[in-house]
């Protein structure tokens, strides 16, 4: 597989020099197929998922969204996503299902809706799905994805390990365990979830910052 890191920052976009080797765009990761130049996968949508436009070549963007949780910055790119915002465009949106039952388009809405944004989630233009993900295993776009929560404060938050068959992500951005206890070493308890979902993934090979392929 394809690891595009389209946004690694947290909490607010931080524009300038100082922020130039790693990007000041926030959570984003676009996923490919080996052989393929188009991401299909891509897991939050910060203002990095701007960014994965200029990938598509000047096609539509036609795969799956998964939001690990709904903090701004992993939502607030959605609506600047122009490879999403298109007539053409197919978009299947994924997120954490929410302990007060409420649907995923709706609790998008709350923060992306007048009067805080011009449009609701459904002026996107394109085919766009809204459905919620539980904890196990789900597949999207030729990919056997896991979900596991983990502890975040403010809001129900996943991890994803994703897998081709041959090569594993895995992708837990926020994770908060000193919400459990201080641990063995004072940052936190190892928690089983993220234990489980990072156990035996691959390794980075040496390439670009903004596209990395991972081998066995």
């Amino acid at each position: 597989m394809r690891v595009h890191l389209c946004g690694v920052r947290g909490s607010t976009p931080a524009p300038g020099a100082e922020f130039v080797r790693y990007g000041g765009q926030t959570s984003c990761v676009a996923v490919a197929h080996d052989g393929a130049s188009a991401p299909v996968l891509i897991l939050d949508a910060g203002t990095g998922v701007r960014a994965v436009t200029n990938l598509l070549g000047g096609r539509p963007f036609e795969g799956t969204i998964l939001l690990t949780h709904l903090h701004w910055d992993h939502v607030h790119g959605l609506p600047f996503f122009r490879g999403g915002d298109r007539e053409d465009a197919r978009v299947s949106l994924f997120l954490p299902e929410q302990e007060d039952g409420a649907d995923a388009e709706s609790v998008l809405a709350r923060g992306m809706s007048p009067p805080h944004f011009p449009i609701a989630p459904s002026g996107l233009r394109g085919r766009w799905t809204f459905g919620s993900v539980k904890p196990g295993q789900l597949k999207a776009e030729g990919f056997l994805i896991e979900a596991r929560e983990v502890p975040h404060k403010g809001g129900r938050t996943f991890g994803y390990r994703v897998s081709d068959g041959r090569s594993v992500l895995t992708y837990i951005p926020d994770h908060c365990p000193t919400a459990m206890g201080p641990g063995p070493e004072g940052w936190g308890e190892y928690h089983p979830a993220a234990l489980g979902l990072a156990a035996g993934v691959d390794q980075p090979s040496r390439c670009s910052p903004t596209s990395r392929p991972l081998t066995r």
